[in-house]
C-alpha cells in the first residue's frame, strides 16, 4: 500500500458521505476512476500539493503587499496627526485598488476619517478586533459586514458582505493614537485564486 499523505486526512462522517451514489461525479463513478488511476496516486497527490503551495505563496505575497500599503499610510498619517488630510486616504486608496475603504479610528473604535463619508462617526467594528488592532498589525476576517456591500466592489466586480479588515496601529513615541484600517471585500481573494488557476485539472 502506498504511503500517501491523503490517507491521513481526518475527514468527518459528513465529509465522507457528501457524494451521491450515482451520476458522473458520484461514489460509483469515482470508485471506478480511483481504481483505474491507482498507479498515478503519488503523481496526482504531488500535483495537488504543488497547486496548494503555489496558492499559499500567492496569498502570502498579496497580504504582504497590502501590509506595505497600510504601513506607508500609517507613516504618513503619523506625520500629520491630530490634523488628518482626507486626501491622503483617498490617494492611498487609488494606489491600493484591492481596498474598498480606508479609514482611521480613535482609541474607542470610533471612525474619525474615511474614504466612505457615511462611515465617519460610527463605532461599528468588533471591540475585540479594535483592541487587538490598536496594539499591533492585525488582520480580522473573513466575516460578515453589511457596510462592505453598501460601499461596493474594489478590484473585483463580484462582491458581497464578506470582509477582510486590516488594522495598522498609529503609535508615536510609545503613545497609542488610534489605528488606520483597510477594508477588502473577500471576493478579491477569490479573483486572485481564479487568475492563478489558469488550467483545469481533469480527472
Amino acid at each position: 500500500m502506498q504511503n500517501l499523505k491523503s490517507h491521513s486526512m481526518n475527514l468527518s462522517r459528513a465529509e465522507k458521505k457528501w457524494l451521491p451514489w450515482f451520476g458522473a461525479g458520484g461514489k460509483l463513478a469515482m470508485t471506478r476512476s480511483t481504481f483505474l488511476n491507482r498507479h498515478n496516486y503519488a503523481a496526482i497527490e504531488k500535483t495537488f500539493e504543488g497547486i496548494a503551495a503555489t496558492r499559499v505563496k500567492l496569498l502570502q505575497q498579496w497580504a504582504a503587499s497590502q501590509w506595505d500599503q497600510m504601513e506607508l499610510l500609517a507613516e504618513n498619517l503619523l506625520e500629520m496627526l491630530p490634523d488628518i488630510n482626507d486626501t491622503v486616504l483617498k490617494e492611498r486608496l487609488q494606489a491600493a485598488p484591492d481596498f474598498s475603504e480606508l479609514f482611521v479610528i480613535d482609541l474607542t473604535g470610533k471612525v474619525t476619517h474615511s474614504t466612505f463619508s457615511a462611515h465617519e462617526g460610527l463605532s461599528d467594528l468588533s471591540p475585540k478586533a479594535v483592541e487587538k488592532g490598536l496594539q499591533e498589525a492585525f488582520l480580522h476576517g473573513p466575516y460578515i459586514d453589511e457596510a462592505t456591500l453598501k460601499i461596493g466592489p474594489s478590484s473585483s466586480k463580484f462582491h458581497d458582505e464578506v470582509t477582510l479588515m486590516f488594522y495598522q496601529p498609529l503609535i508615536r513615541d510609545g503613545e497609542k493614537l488610534g489605528a488606520v484600517c483597510g477594508r477588502v471585500p473577500n471576493d478579491v481573494l477569490g479573483d486572485l485564486i481564479q487568475r492563478e488557476a489558469g488550467h483545469i485539472y481533469t480527472e
